[in-house]
């Protein structure tokens, strides 16, 4: 049974451009990728697209993953920052053997579970308030976790001049519980 690992650290933000571009800067980060809730699910925005090409179609990206090295910074969209704070959540690489260790020790404690797959997730709410997310695979590719990369559910990008789509949020802009899903905040299904 082993934690190999901090995944990622996930902070909300109420502007997403400018905390990217501030974090980009102060930590020489990349992206590796956005992504915008659409009513069909999530999809990453094709790796060409600025936040000028955003604008331009009138999409909220609600997902930011940025990187350099070993470090990961996960940036989630919210509408107005509420007693929750900063910090959504602590992403933790674990085995499979750990995460069902913690998946009883969590219920034994009295923790939220939020989400469990056996084989690759456990998100839990501890007494604290705090949410962990342990998953089974490692962050060691970050551009490819993205829900276009694992799944193909890329945002259509019209070029310029063409009609542009506007996205709505269900329920306004995302919250805490947005991502809570067995496969991982950053990893939408």
């Amino acid at each position: 049974m082993s934690l190999h690992s901090f995944t990622h650290v996930a902070l909300r933000v109420e502007n997403l451009r400018e905390a990217e571009r501030f974090y980009r800067d102060l930590f020489a980060l990349e992206v590796a990728f956005r992504e915008v809730e659409t009513p069909e699910g999530w999809k990453t925005l094709p790796p060409q697209v600025d936040w000028e090409e955003v604008e331009r179609l009138a999409v909220e990206v609600g997902l930011a993953m940025l990187y350099r090295d070993g470090f990961r910074l996960a940036l989630e969209a919210v509408g107005r920052m509420s007693q929750d704070g900063l910090l959504s959540h602590l992403g933790v690489h674990a085995d499979k053997l750990e995460l069902d260790r913690l998946h009883e020790r969590a219920e034994a404690a009295g923790c939220k579970i939020v989400a469990f797959d056996r084989e690759r997730s456990l998100i839990i709410d501890d007494a604290f308030g705090v949410r962990w997310e342990l998953n089974t695979f490692a962050y060691d590719d970050p551009p490819n976790l993205s829900t276009g990369a694992r799944t193909g559910r890329w945002l259509e990008v019209k070029p310029s001049g063409e009609q542009r789509h506007r996205y709505a949020l269900p329920g306004g802009r995302p919250g805490r519980d947005r991502r809570a899903n067995a496969e991982g905040c950053c990893l939408p299904p």
